[in-house]
């Protein structure tokens, strides 16, 4: 709440027209109506669901070898639950849960649409958050190579570093995935100070030790939420691509008008990811956790 001359006001981000001018008329506006686009994605991912499940093996097989062309899924890289290896490596279930989380956090909290980046220092401290994923990712590769380190790699300081590199991307890339898509957004950053980013990152740090903790009944909500996130950040560099070579830029007002090519890049990542395993089973054969 904002207070003026002893009267409070509600605090409101307003809504301004990106890229190409529209027709809508000047003020501030606000889209609270329902939609089905959720719903509808909701059902695609259910179908998609019900026909992996129909396939032959069990679910996380299917899991592991759908992320094989993404993930090199190397034992000595992966947590166990229970004698189950994760379908991504420590890092990447980091990274991607992380990013994952945060997305959907900052649509919770009504930042969907943000179209800024956060102020310069809050800006430096989210890549600073992907700097030490860099880091650490850096010093683990010259240790694979027998090169020189600075430190023993650890899968604990790769799933943390993972999950707080996942909140500096989200916070980075959702404003450049916002000017590109949308025609109205809101004049807000994803970050407003520095304790919001804090607050992100202590919620990452608890799925990362979440993950250390191995306990059982944490491996399908943790596997599932970080698969979760190499699908959301995919869709997102392929929806970026796809209306950036089609110059259809700017083009949604509300969520109803991303029905049709949220639910068509979705099948496709989908596909880019079973592609992408295939080579991989041709080139190097089947993970060694299938």
């Amino acid at each position: 709440m904002d207070v003026e001359k002893g009267r409070s006001k509600p605090s409101i981000t307003p809504i301004v027209t990106v890229g190409r001018r529209g027709t809508e008329g000047a003020g501030v506006e606000y889209d609270r109506r329902p939609s089905p686009a959720w719903a509808l994605l909701g059902l695609v991912a259910v179908a998609v669901l019900i026909a992996l499940l129909a396939l032959p093996g069990d679910l996380l097989s299917k899991l592991t070898l759908l992320n094989s062309g993404v993930c090199p899924q190397r034992p000595a890289h992966s947590f166990f639950f229970e004698g189950r290896q994760m379908p991504l490596e420590a890092r990447m279930v980091g990274i991607f849960a992380g990013y994952a989380l945060t997305i959907f956090g900052l649509w919770l909290i009504g930042r969907g649409r943000a179209l800024q980046w956060p102020r310069r220092e809050v800006t430096l401290l989210l890549m600073s958050l992907v700097g030490l994923m860099v880091l650490d990712g850096l010093n683990s590769t010259s240790y694979d190579l027998h090169g020189p380190t600075l430190y023993e790699p650890q899968n604990w300081l790769r799933v943390l570093t993972g999950t707080v590199s996942g909140v500096g991307m989200a916070g980075l890339l959702l404003p450049v995935f916002n000017l590109t898509v949308w025609r109205r957004g809101y004049l807000t950053p994803t970050f407003r100070r520095s304790w919001e980013v804090g607050l992100a990152v202590g919620a990452a740090v608890l799925v990362g030790l979440g993950t250390l903790s191995g306990w059982g009944f944490l491996f399908w909500p943790l596997s599932l939420l970080a698969v979760a996130g190499v699908i959301v950040m995919l869709m997102m560099f392929n929806t970026l691509i796809a209306l950036v070579v089609l110059r259809r830029e700017n083009r949604a007002s509300v969520a109803q008008d991303l029905v049709l090519p949220f639910t068509l890049v979705f099948l496709v990542s989908l596909g880019q990811m079973g592609l992408f395993a295939w080579l991989r089973v041709a080139l190097a054969g089947f993970p060694a956790s299938f």
